[in-house]
């Protein structure tokens, strides 16, 4: 069985020149799980140990939204824009029924995912909303944090970046931060015969323009009025009857914890999780107990 370190990229063309890169590693049971990442996050930026501990009972598969990574094209300008993508690839790889698990950035993806699928053409069954929120409504609120989009916009990725964005100032934190950093690099050329990507608009070699379009997504999932109808999901989330799993750390740096009771507040069958002494990256820090919850919501 594949791996995250292993497993090859595949490849998928649209009629109006996108290329999807994706994987599919693990076990052929179960419903697939769609895995979509966070702001500026590709597939060779993901968690292995956390990747790799869902595939060992299901299948699993890893995409690079358009643009980022491996795949080419435009990145998109508007969360739905996102969504939509995503739902083209699951038509071309001939998916008709997945779970999906959406991470920050992701998890916005992901809510447009399930809200907007043609039930005909490919069903969300269960969905994993991690570290994110609806898009603008009442009780949402915003990050106090004022250098987010500071750390977050930076030219090159560091590991320092992450311990503010992602993990707790604690001892802990710092531990967590430095073992998940360096889990990124467990995928080389060496275990996959692949060279890695780098992280989106890495070292700005695109001007920033990758980034500049995903930085859109969210300002535009933010605003009352940017955010309604296929556009956002909070005045919808009720309509979405799938089990949804939420889950974040205590205190999330980049959004803001009370944000998912919210948005587990807004569906009618969802439960939400809130994992101790952890931020926005909780799902690095607790990888075995994270996936431990998310593969019983998926069995269940």
């Amino acid at each position: 069985m594949s791996s995250h370190q292993t497993a090859k990229t595949r490849y998928v063309n649209t009629t109006h020149g996108t290329k999807f890169a994706y994987r599919r590693l693990g076990t052929s049971s179960g419903t697939p799980l769609i895995v979509l990442t966070h702001f500026r996050g590709v597939m060779d930026k993901f968690d292995p140990l956390l990747i790799n501990t869902l595939a060992a009972s299901r299948t699993v598969v890893t995409v690079d939204y358009a643009g980022a990574g491996l795949s080419t094209g435009e990145v998109a300008s508007t969360i739905k824009q996102s969504a939509d993508d995503i739902l083209e690839f699951l038509g071309l790889i001939g998916e008709t029924e997945v779970d999906v698990l959406g991470f920050s950035l992701g998890g916005m993806v992901a809510q447009l995912v399930a809200l907007n699928a043609d039930p005909a053409r490919v069903r969300v069954r269960k969905l994993i909303l991690a570290g994110t929120q609806p898009s603008a409504g009442e009780g949402i609120v915003e990050s106090p944090n004022t250098d987010v989009g500071t750390w977050a916009g930076v030219q090159n990725v560091t590991v320092e970046g992450f311990q503010t964005l992602f993990f707790p100032k604690s001892r802990e934190g710092a531990a967590a931060n430095l073992q998940w950093w360096d889990r990124l690099n467990e995928r080389s050329v060496a275990t996959s015969g692949e060279e890695p990507a780098t992280w989106l608009s890495e070292g700005y070699l695109d001007g920033g323009k990758g980034l500049q379009a995903q930085g859109g997504q969210i300002g535009s999932w933010a605003s009352p009025e940017a955010s309604e109808g296929l556009e956002g999901s909070f005045a919808r989330l009720a309509t979405l009857k799938i089990p949804v799993f939420v889950a974040n750390g205590h205190d999330d740096y980049m959004v803001p914890t009370v944000n998912s009771f919210v948005l587990q507040q807004k569906v009618p069958n969802g439960q939400l999780i809130v994992y101790p002494n952890s931020g926005h990256g909780f799902l690095f820090q607790y990888v075995a107990l994270f996936a431990q919850h998310t593969l019983l919501f998926l069995e269940a």
